[in-house]
């Protein structure tokens, strides 16, 4: 795709010197397409010669985006893989049509990840612990962890061709971003947007910190079903009811309650019925007896209470239910904390420093003992799940720093509803307008080493303190003196320990990767934001893209962008999300390299070593290599070009998009017929002879003017797919064009012309074959980087072209054709001749590979029809059809004086085709019965295809991208029905 000049001007002149030189190229190093060779070194070339740099001073146009940072942890994955790949057939189509563009590369500290991985690292190589270092020291190890592993993705980046300005390289832990950080942490804390309350929190054992509502997963159970949780070595059994009586105090009379997580019964404060519950309106003012406590709870009237859901009697343990604390801030009731920040009971008697669902276990046979516990029943419930370790969440009390978001959401909402914002697929809105209209406050405070020291400082002056937010402690200490009406000396400060969530990082990466909050002195910022455009994958929409877009429109006063792309999940060829929990995981660098089935099996292995993979884990991947790739052995070798052909051949707006080796292997062959194109146009030029006669567009053949209308049409497609983000309608028209009707029609039929007595007509060809392959290959750039950049230089042609003329190839890059350049060329009526002289081609075709007849036998075909210009079509193209169907003679409207088959092309003409054997009877009437066999498999199948995807479960439960591909699957089975039918 590299190089390319200015427009491509159309030669209106329709004459030609005969003299016009032919241009010298390079011959193909080899005989075939090998990605390794083609790809060695050119991104080294690229990056040096400063070609993905953007120019701040330019007054082009300009084109602006940031790579969704990738954890410093992480590893290409196929996700990466899709993402990167529609960034960058974005921007670099955007650069060959002369615009300047910012394409922003960086990596993401991610906290919580990156924390748990060195943790690992340090107790599998030096038995260390996180707590025996410190934090100072555990955040050098990290530091140092980071520069020995953190930039393999960015290397794998490159591999992959990403054209990143990587002289803009940001990591969010720089003195930058962390400055950035702090400064919107402060700005919005002085706002009143930013504070700090004591409220229940999301909380992780695994993680030992808080995470936020929507990095909780909710997982629904329909009834018993056992789990492995971390820290503990056997299942544990959710979804389950238990029923457990409260004696009233003074009386022989109990209430029954219910609840799934019986051990929290510990804490309970008070027991609630309905204000207007009759079986309870007597005890009020009346309090049950805590059976292990052994005090009296309140019994409390609320209206929150469902009358008809159990005994209409509700237990309420404020310090670990929300709904239940905000019923205790109602009634004034105490917090009693039974569960500690290390997953252990406490406040709990005898059950004190147990382990949570022990205890569960204990406490149930206790209650059965003392004969409260009344039954255990299944039952439904969903378990609050954290999205980073699969650990059930708890809920404690915790001080916290809080993002109010109310009013942020109503912005981001707004600017949504009034189309200020694109969200692109539109389906997705719903689910925006759903993440704002939460009203529920973001908690940005986390309990970890590695991120964002909060800028936080707790103040302290005679008994009195002030929580101030402040760059370093000197600021917060001149900031509380006045809060405090104390001396400056007279104050002692401290600063928070918690770090941000690192989401809250992100959310002003757009503005601060481009120097906010200086970025009045930055000539970046002012051309570049807004950003033209976001690409990430659906799953983080209310992660990251609501967060970005609140904290954009708060702190810069814009949005960050004013287009959203979302593209789907990466799943594998039968529809099941890629996961290590599946085992179906596939690494792109395997993809582009190739990898035997022992490498796999190898690579399993050390992963599982290393930890990255459990035994279950480990097994699945195994399996899964086993029932995919036996076959090959292994995953053969296909290179970038293929890999990101192939990311882009599915809809990327589907909620999943599938990708399939095998396909990915025969793009890679699709490479090799392009390069076998060239070394054909290579020798077909030697061939071409001085003419004496000038050179014209009406020199031009039926199939020249039929390549370049089928070529006008291919550039529209891209170019109105692409602006749309259709990337597989693009992908299709691309494949469509150069390999079924360039490669296995155009070749083939200009060959006659090449060897035939008029030179005129090969310099036609020649015209031809070179304008459309150039054009073809420039807008097929974007996708395949490296073969067209190496091929493109390569094109043979002529001095001058009466077709197009390509300009100077030692620019920086291709120019991609524009659908105006091309219009001239569009013929309806010459595709029409084409198409149905092809037609007929294509059903004698079928008729030789019916009766078995090879090449070297040349049958006479004889043409009965009334169809007068598809007579004459023929005719003049008598030879190329000879060719293309390896025939004899054609004979029009005579009658066959030998054994033919005849078949029907339509209601105006009927084909015979001379049988040649030794075996006349035999040969026929073994065609009949392969025939029928066909007909009969072919009929079968489609009716159970036809039944399948006509059925209610299907319809129900197949993915949107799977019913869309099997109704294209439906259409060309039948289809192919029609074309055996035709035989009979």
């Amino acid at each position: 795709m590299l190089r390319c000049s200015r427009n491509i001007p159309i030669i209106y002149s329709r004459y030609l010197s005969s003299t016009t030189k032919i241009v010298k190229t390079q011959n193909l190093p080899g005989p075939a397409y090998k990605p390794d060779f083609v790809e060695k070194r050119k991104y080294e070339q690229w990056e040096r010669k400063g070609l993905f740099t953007a120019d701040t001073q330019s007054s082009k146009p300009h084109f602006s985006l940031v790579l969704p940072p990738p954890n410093v942890t992480g590893k290409l994955h196929l996700g990466h893989a899709l993402s990167c790949t529609i960034q960058d057939v974005l921007v670099r189509r955007q650069r060959s049509l002369g615009v300047n563009v910012l394409w922003i590369p960086g990596m993401d500290h991610a906290g919580i990840a990156t924390q748990g991985v060195v943790e690992k690292y340090l107790e599998s190589t030096k038995n260390i612990k996180r707590h025996n270092l410190g934090r100072e020291n555990f955040n050098r190890e990290v530091w140092k962890w980071k520069e020995l592993h953190g930039n393999t993705i960015c290397e794998q980046l490159r591999i992959l061709g990403s054209s990143l300005d990587w002289s803009r390289e940001l990591f969010t832990m720089d003195p930058s971003h962390t400055y950035a950080v702090n400064s919107a942490f402060i700005n919005l804390f002085q706002k009143g947007l930013i504070y700090r309350k004591k409220a229940l929190v999301n909380w992780c054992n695994a993680l030992n910190s808080t995470v936020s509502d929507i990095e909780v997963d909710n997982l629904h159970i329909n009834g018993p079903t056992e789990l492995m949780l971390p820290g503990y070595d056997k299942p544990l059994t959710f979804g389950q009811i238990y029923d457990f009586a409260y004696k009233v105090h003074g009386s022989n009379e109990e209430i029954v309650v219910s609840t799934t997580m019986p051990e929290t019964m510990l804490g309970d404060t008070a027991v609630a019925v309905h204000p207007e519950d009759n079986r309870y309106k007597h005890l009020r003012g009346k309090t049950v007896l805590h059976p292990f406590r052994r005090i009296g709870i309140p019994i409390i009237f609320d209206e929150f209470v469902d009358m008809t859901f159990g005994t209409g009697a509700v237990k309420i343990t404020p310090a670990h239910s929300k709904v239940d604390f905000e019923v205790g801030k109602r009634h004034n009731l105490p917090l009693l904390q039974i569960l500690s920040e290390n997953g252990l009971m406490q406040n709990s008697g005898h059950f004190n420093n147990m382990k949570r669902y022990d205890c569960r276990g204990i406490l149930l046979q206790e209650m059965n003992d003392m004969g409260i516990l009344k039954s255990v029943k299944p039952h439904p419930m969903t378990l609050p799940i954290c999205s980073r370790t699969g650990d059930v969440i708890d809920h404690i009390p915790k001080e916290q720093w809080f993002l109010s978001c109310k009013e942020l959401n109503k912005r981001a909402a707004q600017v949504v509803i009034e189309k200020q914002l694109k969200i692109e697929p539109e389906n997705f809105i719903r689910n925006w307008l759903n993440w704002t209209s939460d009203d529920r406050d973001w908690c940005i405070s986390r309990q970890l080493w590695w991120g964002h020291q909060i800028p936080a400082y707790k103040c302290c002056a005679n008994n009195n303190i002030v929580w101030v937010a402040a760059l370093d402690e000197r600021s917060a200490i001149m900031q509380a003196s006045s809060y405090l009406r104390s001396l400056p000396e007279n104050i002692t400060v401290e600063r928070d320990t918690d770090v941000l969530d690192t989401w809250f990082s992100s959310g002003i990466y757009p503005f601060a990767c481009l120097g906010w909050p200086d970025h009045h002195y930055n000539d970046a910022y002012s051309k570049f934001y807004p950003l033209s455009l976001m690409v990430t994958g659906h799953d983080i929409l209310g992660f990251w893209v609501h967060r970005m877009v609140m904290l954009g429109l708060e702190l810069t006063g814009k949005l960050p962008f004013h287009d959203v792309l979302l593209h789907g999940i990466i799943c594998d060829t039968k529809g099941a999300k890629m996961s290590k929990s599946r085992g179906n995981v596939i690494d792109p660098i395997d993809v582009i390299n190739g990898i035997t089935m022992e490498g796999l099996k190898n690579k399993a292995w050390n992963m599982h070593t290393n930890g990255i993979l459990n035994k279950d884990e480990l097994n699945k991947a195994v399996a899964y290599h086993k029932s995919n790739f036996l076959n090959t052995n292994g995953i053969p070798e296909c290179g970038v070009d293929a890999l990101r052909f192939t990311l882009l051949s599915q809809d990327i707006k589907s909620h999943f998009v599938s990708f399939d080796v095998s396909q990915c292997h025969a793009n890679k062959l699709f490479c090799n017929k392009i390069w076998q194109s060239i070394k054909y146009m290579q020798i077909s030029y030697g061939k071409l002879v001085n003419v004496n006669d000038e050179i014209t567009i009406n020199d031009l053949t039926y199939f020249d003017r039929w390549i370049l209308s089928r070529l006008s049409d291919m550039v529209d497609k891209v170019n109105t797919s692409i602006d749309a983000y259709d990337f597989h309608i693009a992908t299709k028209a691309l494949r469509t064009l150069i390999y079924n009707e360039f490669c296995d029609v155009y070749l083939e039929a200009t060959k006659p012309g090449f060897d035939s007595d008029n030179p005129k007509t090969g310099y036609a060809h020649a015209h031809t074959l070179s304008a459309v392959l150039n054009v073809s290959l420039r807008c097929l750039a974007p996708f395949m980087i490296y073969l067209t950049d190496e091929l493109i230089p390569k094109i043979p042609a002529l001095e001058q072209n009466i077709i197009h003329n390509f300009g100077d190839l030692e620019n920086d890059y291709f120019d991609f054709p524009k659908t105006e350049d091309f219009i001239i060329w569009k013929n309806d009526d010459m595709e029409m001749k084409i198409n149905n002289i092809l037609n007929t081609v294509n059903l004698i075709r079928e008729v030789k590979g019916l009766y078995n007849m090879p090449n070297k036998l040349k049958p006479t075909v004889y043409v009965k029809t009334k169809n007068v210009p598809l007579m004459e079509d023929i005719a003049n193209n008598r030879k190329i059809v000879q060719h293309l169907c390896k025939l004899g003679d054609i004979v029009f409207n005579q009658k066959p004086n030998v054994n033919c088959a005849n078949v029907i092309l339509d209601e105006n003409c009927e084909i015979s085709v001379e049988i040649v054997s030794d075996d006349m009877e035999n040969t026929i009437l073994s065609a009949r019965e392969k025939l029928r066999k066909r007909l009969q498999k072919m009929e079968q199948s489609l009716m159970q295809f036809e039944s399948k995807i006509s059925s209610v479960n299907y319809i129900n439960k197949a993915p949107e991208w799977t019913q869309i591909l099997d109704r294209e699957k439906l259409y060309l089975k039948k289809e192919e029905l029609k074309r055996l039918q035709r035989l009979i």
